[in-house]
């Protein structure tokens, strides 16, 4: 029997490189046994040889994209069984022509999906605790207990919910984000020891590969999700139009769940999609200021965009805002409605034309519509006014001062409103 050691819980590279080897030379699955190594220096070596292993670079091994996605979930699992499950599928897949689509009651098959489903399931419930946990922005450690494998394949997703550093801790692994690069190291008691200098560099040793689990949300899950923490998690996996390749990170809406006016902007813009939280950059102060000198205060308000990637073009080593096309809009539309849903805001405030035109599905004139309340329908009220970054852009400093003042008398309006409702 021909023994296969991994370097690692979740050693894509090392399983997908056995597995495509002894697949296309028809070896069968009872003929091989799989096991993780018991220690870093045993799988660097481990690593080392398993990538000398010579395969045939014209052979190609062609495997069903739904099986794929299974092994990218599974291979994160739990059980020490695993490997041989999923590799046995691989086997019968390239040997026995098995058709994934009309065997769903095969054993082989029922068993892989088993896995997936508690791996999505424990990936769920990953994501909601790591954002709940570093909401507060004092929290920097973590000390999770994962029932599956699932904290390296989370870790683009960690990265894009909070961009500031933050580190992870479990029995068998710990992450780190310094906010540039994402480091690996040991778990359990060997935690101590491994940050004086055991930290590995994603991409580098034995970490050149690894699942990357994306969970691509699709309009029925949105519609029916409960919290906004669920919806935010649900939302960075989004790939619901182009936006999200260029773009560092979805940036989703921030705010309180029961906060009674949603403001609404165009899209996030180059300090917002490096950060992940909307209105942080130029525009985001002159609204913090304006609300301020309104009466109101941010930590009262939710705060979001129509749009949810930030679209840029390069210019002189520079990404420049570009404003979003409609298919963004509507693509993001399922994102805006069902943060009103969750919240159900008395009051909309639609700061610019691309946020007007989201939430009243019509043409629209900011200067024709400005500065007043009106009934928008399921149970809220809308007003329209400018975008922050809109008083950025005028020309001189006198009609700076005095769009700003138009501005604030429009926030007023939003605080005598929710006075009135009081």
């Amino acid at each position: 029997m021909t023994e296969i050691v991994l370097a690692h819980q979740v050693d894509l590279k090392t399983w997908r490189q056995a597995a495509r080897h002894y697949a296309l030379a028809g070896t069968p699955p009872e003929a091989l046994s799989w096991r993780v190594a018991q220690s870093s220096e045993d799988a660097q070596q481990i690593f080392q040889a398993a990538s000398a292993e010579q395969t045939d670079p014209n052979a190609v091994l062609h495997l069903p994209r739904r099986l794929v996605e299974w092994i990218l979930l599974a291979l994160q699992a739990s059980s020490p069984e695993r490997f041989d499950a999923l590799y046995r599928l691989v086997f019968r897949v390239v040997q026995d022509h098995l058709d994934l689509t009309t065997a769903l009651d095969d054993p082989d098959v029922r068993a892989v999906v088993g896995l997936v489903e508690v791996v999505k399931a424990e990936t769920e419930r990953f994501r909601l605790e790591f954002a709940r946990v570093f909401a507060d922005p004092a929290q920097t450690v973590w000390s999770a207990t994962p029932t599956a494998y699932v904290v390296e394949g989370n870790a683009a997703y960690c990265m894009a919910r909070y961009a500031r550093p933050w580190e992870i801790r479990t029995a068998y692994r710990s992450m780190k984000w310094d906010g540039k690069a994402l480091w690996f190291g040991a778990g359990g008691a060997k935690v101590t020891a491994e940050r004086q200098g055991g930290w590995q560099q994603a991409g580098q040793g034995m970490w050149q590969d690894w699942p990357r689990t994306v969970l691509v949300p699709d309009s029925a899950e949105v519609e029916t999700t409960t919290t906004l923490d669920a919806l935010a998690a649900e939302a960075m996996d989004c790939r619901s139009c182009t936006l999200w390749r260029p773009a560092a990170r979805t940036v989703f809406g921030e705010g309180a769940a029961t906060a009674r006016v949603m403001l609404v902007g165009e899209q996030p813009g180059d300090q917002e999609d490096q950060a992940g939280r909307p209105f942080v950059g130029p525009a985001g102060q002159v609204l913090e200021r304006a609300l301020e000198e309104a009466g109101l205060s941010r930590s009262t308000v939710y705060v979001t965009n129509a749009v949810k990637h930030f679209r840029f073009i390069w210019r002189n080593g520079r990404r420049l805002h570009q404003k979003p096309e409609q298919d963004s809009v509507q693509a993001c539309q399922m994102w805006l409605d069902a943060e009103r849903r969750l919240i159900q805001p008395s009051l909309i405030v639609m700061m610019g034309v691309t946020a007007a035109q989201s939430l009243l599905h019509r043409p629209v004139t900011i200067s024709r519509e400005r500065s007043r309340i009106f009934p928008l329908g399921e149970g809220s009220q809308g007003l329209v006014t400018v975008h922050p970054s809109y008083l950025l852009r005028l020309p001189s400093e006198a009609d700076k001062q005095r769009e700003y003042a138009r501005f604030v008398e429009d926030l007023r309006q939003v605080k005598a409103f929710m006075d009135s409702l009081a």
